[in-house]
């Protein structure tokens, strides 16, 4: 026999579901795969707002009336899948109320409990997209300005020094003074040049979708170690398919800024950078050198201390809601330790 307090229990634990159904902050579905065309049995608070319908408006309808004509494929392809008891996650498109569209990611599963209705998680992605073209479009200003640098300015200093050094060579009976300036334009001119290789390499984009994260920044670490000469290595350890995707070209920058910094100031000869990542997506990047080190506090004067790249570190740390400690002292080297949290999702907070 069902005592009072059991049903009390049962009635106390239905009514937390329904506020958390409600009050979710990403749009939810409950979507009736029994009927063709399937239809919506239930939305949150949060679908009202995004898509502009209450939900009296939504209830009944087919929820292909969310879903543009040229993403209707999309959407049925996810029924489909659900329906052979897959849980699909898909980018696509919606539409508002007013006939607008919007990037969404889709999760959607059965139900557990009823394997006639599908469960889906909408969320509108617009700022994650936003972000995305701006990446990409400081990746192809990089590549720009790497090949600009590398077929003008590079192949001129080039031809310099390869005529200074023909110069030197015909001024075997000019006066030594003569012959000693020359000498020095040639170390002048190899030392431009090796810093014009180094910011092209700093300069150019990793196609990290191709090569892969890992791939691209073992890449990174190996070449930086055989441009400077120096011992470099990588180590990852922890939950590595934790890495949030979004998380991969901001923290590529980071450590390319640092060996940057590390390749201008430090004048090491190895350099450690440690990657550990944790069930939930954080992570904690370790950059250490054996170099000439300096004293930390000096470096809110930036431009002063010789420190700007890590100014510009620390402003892309904070930008991403991390932290960043520095470890340093003269004579002793120095290590960065770069926190980044997990990803949390964006959401459009409009009027509740």
């Amino acid at each position: 026999m069902v005592t009072n307090q059991t049903i009390r229990a049962s009635q106390a634990n239905e009514q937390r579901y329904r506020h958390l159904f409600k009050n979710m902050p990403i749009c939810i579905f409950v979507v009736n795969l029994e009927v063709t065309p399937a239809t919506i049995l239930e939305v949150n608070r949060r679908t009202e707002l995004v898509y502009g319908y209450t939900a009296g408006e939504l209830v009944g309808q087919p929820a292909a009336r969310l879903v543009p004509e040229e993403s209707r494929t999309s959407a049925q392809n996810i029924l489909q899948r659900v329906q052979r008891g897959a849980t699909v996650t898909m980018e696509t498109t919606n539409q508002h109320r007013d006939g607008t569209t919007f990037p969404v990611r889709v999760i959607a599963t059965l139900d557990p409990t009823n394997s006639g209705r599908m469960i889906t998680a909408v969320e509108d992605i617009t700022a994650e997209i936003q972000r995305r073209t701006e990446t990409d479009a400081i990746e192809a200003e990089r590549l720009r300005i790497a090949h600009e640098i590398h077929d003008g300015v590079a192949q001129s200093l080039g031809a310099l020094r390869f005529k200074s050094a023909l110069w030197s060579h015909m001024a075997e009976t000019l006066p030594p003074g003569m012959r000693a300036a020359l000498d020095e334009l040639q170390i002048v001119l190899t030392t431009a040049i090796e810093d014009i290789r180094r910011a092209i390499f700093a300069l150019r984009p990793v196609d990290l979708e191709s090569l892969g994260f890992l791939s691209a920044l073992t890449r990174l670490v190996t070449d930086f170690g055989d441009q400077n000469q120096l011992l470099a290595q990588l180590e990852i350890s922890g939950s590595n398919n934790s890495l949030p995707a979004s998380h991969e070209m901001p923290l590529f920058r980071i450590i390319q800024e640092g060996l940057n910094n590390i390749n201008q100031h430090a004048h090491a000869s190895s350099v450690l950078v440690h990657l550990k990542v944790d069930e939930a997506g954080g992570l904690i990047l370790s950059l250490k050198d054996n170099g000439l080190g300096f004293e930390p506090n000096l470096t809110s004067a930036g431009i002063h201390t010789g420190h700007f790249g890590l100014i510009q570190m620390r402003e892309r740390i904070l930008g991403l809601g991390g932290t960043l400690d520095i470890h340093s002292a003269p004579g002793e080297g120095t290590e960065l330790i770069i926190t980044l949290p997990p990803v949390t999702k964006e959401v459009n907070n409009g009027p509740d």
